[in-house]
Parts: structure tokens; C-alpha cells; sequence
């Protein structure tokens, strides 16, 4: 589930059939960004079918992608405009292939209950390492914020933490200091 919170019509129109399928015992597994967590409706969903039995991961950033049964999947025709319509395809090589990107986003993805924020060995989140390599790239707050579904307000602030942290008084700075402590 890409692109931050989800509209209240979207929770409503998948709520019932969320229900009913986990009602009927099929495994489901989703993904979401980490931008969710901070947005009510969206993790009060998240929760409640976590509690039905769905498994819920979040992600610094995931591709959306729906799979079914390792044999069929949907893919939007444009993921910044999903209402264009979706591909469905049988075609076992894309298949594959989606499931193996969303076995790799799955397993580094935090489990809902678990604080997205643990840092790793080294000092950095996940979700700050993704936005360093963002901005490293070349890519615009606002470009860094659509790809990881947050506002360009968090981008800023969580750079300013990062250049806090680094004690850096630029963004240049704080660059060579991130690849220095091998975060780039």
C-alpha cells in the first residue's frame, strides 16, 4: 500500500472485503509505508486487520502491487495516478518477479507492533539512510517526500535532525559526514 495514509473511502470500500476474506482464512500479507503509522485512520485499519489476522509491515517505501496466490497480479497502469486502471497478468516471469520484489520489501519491512525507529549498528534508521540516498541522488524535498509518501514539511525536519546529529551546518556537510560513517 504505497503513497502514505489512505483516503477514508478507500478504508471503507476495503473494509468489507478485508473481512470477509480473512473471515475465510486467506493469508493476506500487506505492506505499507511508514507515513501511515502517524495517520489515524490508516493504522486504526492497519490494527484492526492485524487483530483479524492479517500480517502488516511497514516499509520506508514499497511498490504497489497486489498478488494472488503467487499467480496472479495487479499492477496500476500509472502508480502516481491509480485512477488509470490496472494490468492484471498471469504472465508466470512478471509474476515472479512481483513476488520476489515484495518477498525483499517484506523482509526488511518492520512488523506493525515493532518501533520502526530501531536504529542499526551503525546509528541510522532505515527510513534515514532511504531519505539520505534520496537527497544523495540528486531528487528534491518535495521529489524525496512524494517517493516516501511524507510531507515536505517531515523531509526538512528530518533532514535538520540528521544535520543535528552529524553536526553539520549544511546539507553538503552533512553528506560527506553520512558517507564518512558509511550511512551513504
Amino acid at each position: 500500500m504505497p503513497g502514505g495514509a489512505q483516503s477514508q473511502a478507500s478504508l471503507d470500500a476495503s473494509r468489507p472485503l478485508d473481512e470477509q476474506a480473512l473471515a475465510r482464512r486467506v493469508g493476506m500479507r500487506v505492506v505499507y509505508q511508514d507515513s501511515p503509522r502517524n495517520d489515524a485512520a490508516t493504522l486504526a485499519y492497519a490494527q484492526r486487520t492485524t487483530g483479524l489476522g492479517c500480517q502488516v509491515r511497514t516499509s520506508p517505501s514499497c511498490r504497489p502491487a497486489w498478488i494472488f496466490d503467487g499467480e496472479t497480479a495487479l499492477v496500476p497502469i500509472d502508480p502516481a495516478q491509480s485512477r488509470l486502471g490496472a494490468l492484471c497478468t498471469t504472465s508466470p516471469g512478471i509474476v515472479a518477479s512481483l513476488v520476489a520484489l515484495f518477498e525483499q520489501t517484506w523482509e526488511t519491512a518492520v512488523p506493525l507492533g515493532a518501533d520502526r525507529r530501531q536504529r542499526s549498528e551503525d546509528g541510522i534508521t532505515a527510513g534515514e539512510r532511504r531519505l539520505l540516498k534520496l537527497l544523495a541522488a540528486g531528487m528534491t524535498d518535495e521529489a524525496v517526500g512524494k517517493r516516501l509518501g511524507v510531507s515536505l514539511h517531515t523531509v526538512r525536519r528530518q533532514m535538520s535532525a540528521l544535520m543535528e546529529r552529524l553536526d553539520a551546518t549544511s546539507r553538503f556537510e552533512a553528506g560527506l559526514k553520512a558517507a564518512q560513517r558509511g550511512w551513504l
